[in-house]
């Protein structure tokens, strides 16, 4: 008994001794930020400082989104805020808090202020209103006001002035008055030199004094460096030649400045970040919107930066820095949309980000002509079967057997879009190339192994299902690199399936089940047992993690179910329908919440809906609501949606009987066609981009349906 109280005391002891070993080196932790703001990858690889970083931390690229359209005020408060937020010039208005702003703040909020020193924004109100009634619920200043919750100082030094005032750092420090402890924001930052653009420098030397000094007295310090920004905006006034004779030199000081700095910082218990907050004009004509970030110092290893925000390695979000600040110094980030950053062990980070980068822009670059031209080629290719259909008589059995192998090509397209990835990342001609010929390869199989006009419809059908499933229950991998899937750089969404993917899932394997069944007769429990698995594989946390398809595919797949069951459709089903969402829903957000802390879309919005109530529903909402209608008036999948609408349309009342006969023919695929159409109202009702996700959804529906009625009673165009 003696011997078991001792090896507890000594346990206790122990714990308390590592504990407050562990709570003394935290203690006195300090994380440096270096804004660096135009930065980009190429100017990263000129510089020793960034390089010996890069050598001995992680590296990643880090989208630069906020609410709504791009815009420097907006990221840069995003950083600040951990969840997307809203910003104009007109409310950022940082000063040096003395008598004369404090009088002018406590005018413009109404709260007075105790403090004495440091930096203020007075335009606080401004951006306080802005935010809340912004889309996604920002708290400005919610990374300072957690650190001062914390006893944790804050400081600011720099500025991006030109001919006119730029100073919007202090977003990062500041808390949600506004207020950072202490700063340096004025043009005392500066040396007048003719030979720098504007006529001003930073004087690299004052700013490192004071860096000494806010690192003894503030625990988390941004240094602001400008100068860059101020050569990128005064480049239209250069030649090419003397531009880059002032970068190099540019990049030259600020090399120097950073590695001062770093030299004075413990780097075995302090964290240094560099990050460039927003690209340049020319970074952003080109594509490259992800901007660096690297992480050093405590308890970060060499590798590539990662977050459960985008599930990505090497690409994270600017909304992951605040919440990684907090956690660096053992906080939480309680109303933050981002995540905490993790080091991710990679010996070539550098050239793995390097090609990460080329070849996400690449995508990128590749997805919109590729994309309209699919697009183009459905609603042309539709709109030509509708005419060929209402004159049918007038066009040879040959013109009309060519014009179904292209109609059929209009299905495989999505496929081939998949699996083009397999192949690697190519220029635009060699991904035209592929695309076009994969999908005539993949048409020309569905021909030759079909025997029946449904099997061709039926192969690709199942084909596009099958490797979409499987690809999103071994990580998306062919998704994330898709043309078709989603784009990080637009940073919408970073992992599961996509809202464009989703609505090809649900159309083709609504079609495939349904087909299965009018050709090999199966039994209809198995299409039910198949339509469970689909949403499980849509909706769990850590496969296809998307909550509208999850809630589109629930409905389509239960009123198409009671469909095939015969069940008359009333009210008291559409009922049934909405308690099963309501169900399913709820139990994949309670593992999303309790079994995999809720680092997907849906456990994160669960947890703000808990949080502030109706609230958040409105906004989520409104935010559905106004990106859909944005979507109406500028995507070209409006258009094809709208016309595959009006072509179905037609065919209802001419050829008169024409739905009719293939209803007769085919009666439970075409009960699968009410599910997509089911789907697709759905889906434009519950997700951002809906109209996408509809768009890509009645492909199937739209094409199989046109190429069917070619096949029905034409004898002559029988093989």
């Amino acid at each position: 008994m003696k011997n078991k109280i001792l090896i507890s005391c000594l346990l206790v002891f122990m714990l308390a001794f590592f504990n407050g070993a562990y709570g003394e080196a935290n203690k006195d932790k300090k994380v440096v930020m270096f804004v660096t703001t135009y930065m980009n990858f190429h100017d990263l690889e000129t510089m020793d400082s960034t390089n010996g970083l890069i050598n001995t931390g992680s590296i990643g690229l880090m989208n630069a989104r906020a609410a709504g359209s791009y815009s420097i005020h907006k990221s840069y408060l995003t950083i600040g805020t951990g969840t997307r937020a809203d910003a104009s010039s007109g409310s950022f208005y940082f000063q040096k808090l003395d008598e004369d702003s404090k009088e002018i703040y406590e005018l413009r909020t109404g709260r007075l202020l105790s403090e004495d020193g440091g930096i203020i924004n007075l335009d606080q109100a401004r951006l306080e209103k802005i935010n809340e009634n912004g889309d996604y619920g920002a708290q400005p200043g919610a990374l300072g006001e957690a650190l001062h919750k914390a006893n944790k100082k804050t400081a600011i030094i720099g500025n991006l002035d030109i001919s006119n005032e730029l100073r919007i750092a202090p977003s990062i420090t500041m808390d949600k008055d506004g207020y950072t402890d202490f700063g340096t924001i004025d043009k005392s930052i500066f040396k007048q030199d003719l030979s720098y653009p504007f006529g001003i420098r930073e004087d690299y030397g004052f700013m490192k004094s004071k860096f000494k000094d806010f690192y003894q007295k503030a625990d988390f310090i941004v240094v602001e460096i400008g100068d860059l920004y101020r050569l990128e905006s005064y480049k239209s006034n250069m030649t090419n030649e003397a531009y880059m004779n002032k970068k190099r030199i540019v990049l030259e000081n600020i090399d120097n400045f950073m590695k001062e700095c770093i030299s004075e910082m413990n780097l075995e218990k302090d964290e240094v970040i560099i990050l460039n907050p927003y690209p340049s004009q020319v970074d952003m004509r080109n594509g490259q919107k992800l901007t660096p970030i690297i992480l050093a110092g405590n308890n970060i290893k060499k590798g590539i930066v990662y977050s459960n925000t985008t599930r990505r390695k090497a690409i994270v979000g600017n909304v992951d820095v605040a919440a990684h600040v907090l956690s660096s110094f053992q906080l939480k980030a309680e109303d933050m949309s981002g995540k905490d950053l993790i080091s991710l062990s990679k010996d070539n980070n550098m050239e793995y980000v390097e090609k990460l980068y080329k070849d996400t822009v690449l995508v990128s670059k590749n997805r919109y002509p590729v994309l309209s031209t699919f697009a183009v080629f459905e609603i042309v290719i539709s709109l030509l079967g509708l005419m060929l259909i209402l004159f049918k008589d007038r066009i040879s059995n040959k013109g009309i057997k060519y014009y179904t192998n292209i109609l059929l090509s209009t299905m495989a397209v999505p496929v081939v879009l998949l699996l083009i990835p397999l192949f690697g990342t190519y220029n635009i001609y060699i991904t035209y190339v592929l695309v076009i010929g994969g999908t005539i390869l993949l048409t020309l199989i569905a021909k030759k192994l079909g025997k029946e006009p449904l099997d061709g419809i039926l192969i690709l059908a199942s084909a596009t299902t099958i490797f979409l499933m499987m690809d999103i229950c071994t990580g998306a991998t062919l998704i994330k690199k898709s043309l078709l899937g989603y784009d990080p750089i637009i940073g919408a969404r970073y992992y599961g399936i996509g809202n464009e993917f989703m609505g090809v899932l649900i159309g083709s394997s609504l079609v495939f089940a349904t087909a299965l069944l009018d050709r090999f007769s199966i039994k209809r429990i198995h299409v039910v047992a198949f339509f469970t698995l689909l949403v499980i594989i849509m909706g769990f946390p850590k496969l296809g993690a998307n909550v509208g398809g999850t809630i589109t595919a629930i409905c389509a797949f239960i009123f198409v179910t009671l469909r095939l069951y015969d069940v008359k459709i009333k009210l008291k089903h559409f009922l049934i329908i909405g308690v099963s969402v309501v169900v399913i829903v709820g139990i994949l957000a309670y593992i999303d919440i309790k079994v995999l802390n809720g680092g997907s879309h849906l456990g994160r919005a669960v947890m703000k809906i808990i949080k502030e109530g109706p609230v958040e529903v409105i906004r989520i909402i409104n935010r559905k609501i106004s990106m859909n209608l944005r979507l109406i008036g500028i995507t070209i999948w409006s258009k094809v949606l709208i016309s595959t609408i009006l072509i179905i349309g037609v065919l209802f009342y001419r050829p008169t009987g024409t739905i009719s006969r293939l209803s007769n023919k085919y009666p439970n695929l075409t009960k699968g066609f009410s599910g997509i159409v089911c789907a697709c109202i759905v889906a434009f009702l519950v997700n951002d981009s809906g109209v996408v996700a509809a768009a890509t959804g009645i492909i199937f529906l739209g094409m199989s349906i046109l190429y069917l009625i070619f096949y029905m009673g034409q004898d002559r165009l029988q093989e």
